[in-house]
């Protein structure tokens, strides 16, 4: 089952070289590699999520001034 989490429900942290990743229910370490490319894939999702968002709205989506 699916649920929503807060971003304070996370626990992101460095333990001996690795990333060690904490919410309700779960709990995984991962080498720097896996960790960033999970980065990198959940970036990729949240830039589509917005866009998703904006179109739902009908709503046009303005360039993000902090990206390059």
């Amino acid at each position: 089952m699916a649920s929503l989490l807060r971003p304070d429900a996370f626990e992101i942290t460095a333990f001996e070289g690795r990333v060690l990743v904490e919410a309700p229910g779960l709990a995984a370490t991962l080498d720097v590699e896996a960790a960033s490319l999970l980065s990198d894939k959940l970036l990729a999702a949240c830039g589509l999520a917005r866009l998703q968002q904006h179109a739902a709205i009908d709503e046009p989506v303005e360039p993000d001034r902090h990206r390059g």
